[in-house]
């Protein structure tokens, strides 16, 4: 009479710890690309975002006049002088009156002094306004100008740095 023996199959317990090692270092290397992907996708959301900001509020300044109407010859708001006005203030009538202008976080407003939507409240928007000259080649004479920079940022990190020469 023979007997015969039934070979148990299964896994041994080496086999099954080296998968479970293959098995954690898959999900590591995945979890990982996809976090990148995704702070990819916030920054490229972000810098959008913070271009939109920014070109709208250099648009808001280069619409103005480069020469004061009143004659002022200072950087940046004249007395009494506002972007959004209130009492007893008039708006801003020139390109050099957004010299140090800053708004945001909690605060940035369209130029009729309505917030924007509360996605955009995290941003911060400044401008600085430098006075500048060339000399093109063969033209003779030099034309004098402000260099408008604005500037957009979120959470201190600068997104978008815009520049704009502004020439009476």
């Amino acid at each position: 009479m023979r007997f015969s023996q039934k070979k148990i199959l299964g896994f041994t317990a080496f086999e099954a710890l080296l998968a479970s090692a293959i098995l954690a270092f898959m999900t590591a290397t995945v979890t990982g690309a996809l976090m990148a992907g995704r702070m990819q996708s916030k920054l490229a959301r972000d810098t959008l975002y913070a271009s939109m900001l920014g070109h709208a509020l250099m648009d808001e300044a280069m619409r103005l006049p480069t020469v004061d109407p009143r004659g002022y010859t200072t950087l940046g708001p004249d007395p009494g002088e506002a972007r959004i006005p209130g009492a007893g203030q008039t708006a801003f009538d020139s390109v050099k009156d957004y010299s140090g202008y800053a708004d945001g976080p909690n605060g940035v407003t369209d130029i009729a002094g309505n917030a924007y939507p509360t996605i955009y409240q995290n941003y911060s928007r400044s401008v600085t306004i430098t006075t500048v000259s060339y000399t093109p080649t063969g033209w003779g004479r030099t034309i004098a100008g402000m260099l408008v920079t604005v500037t957009v940022s979120r959470d201190g990190q600068q997104l978008v740095k815009l520049q704009r020469v502004a020439c009476n």
